[in-house]
């Protein structure tokens, strides 16, 4: 009798080691993130007006953490270990700022409201993803950014962007350098639009 029951406990202990309920290794997440990449500059001198990046805002099926892959017009799949480090829309709020400082167009950007703001950038993300179409594997990134004085709501600029970009091989992270390089494209035509408008 305690032989059968030593035998049944054995048999439970090894069933919770392969199922890895006793800590066993599992495969860890992997987190990326759009950067900032270098581009030319607007050669615009900075002027006293400030402006405020609002967050972005974002169609409600690429508002998660994981990264969005697509076989078809008809499929939407996501990665369950690949992340992204943010939510793709704060992340494209963040990068926006950066670019915008390093742009020096205005005295001071802010993601945060400091003060009342001259101007605000506004952005909507209609869609972050992955598209693999048979042996070939594509970044697809669509933002409309409004370029707009505070408390106005006529836009100065408005432009929707979306574009592809090759990836090299199908992996997160060759997703996110692709999107980084699109979204580096479209934030360069985005400030040389914005600094023409603010020397006006």
């Amino acid at each position: 009798m305690k032989a059968n029951r030593l035998l049944v406990i054995s048999a439970l202990l090894s069933a919770l080691t392969l199922t890895g309920c006793l800590g066993g290794s599992t495969e860890p997440s992997r987190y990326y993130t759009v950067s900032a990449e270098p581009i030319a500059s607007v050669s615009s001198a900075a002027n006293d007006a400030r402006i405020h990046v609002k967050k972005f805002t974002i169609d409600p099926a690429y508002q998660r953490s994981n990264i969005v892959y697509r076989e078809s017009a008809y499929d939407f799949m996501f990665y369950d270990l690949d992340l992204w480090a943010t939510r793709p829309e704060q992340m494209l709020t963040q990068v926006a700022g950066e670019y915008l400082v390093k742009s020096n167009i205005f005295k001071s950007v802010d993601l945060k409201p400091m003060g009342k703001p001259d101007y605000e950038l506004l952005g909507n993300v209609d869609a972050i993803e992955e598209i693999d179409e048979g042996s070939s594997q594509y970044a697809h990134l669509a933002v409309q950014l409004t370029f707009r004085k505070v408390g106005e709501e006529n836009p100065l600029w408005e432009k929707r962007y979306d574009d592809r970009e090759s990836m090299g091989k199908r992996d997160a992270h060759s997703a996110a350098e692709s999107l980084s390089k699109l979204y580096a494209k479209f934030m360069q035509d985005a400030l040389a639009n914005i600094a023409g408008i603010s020397r006006q």
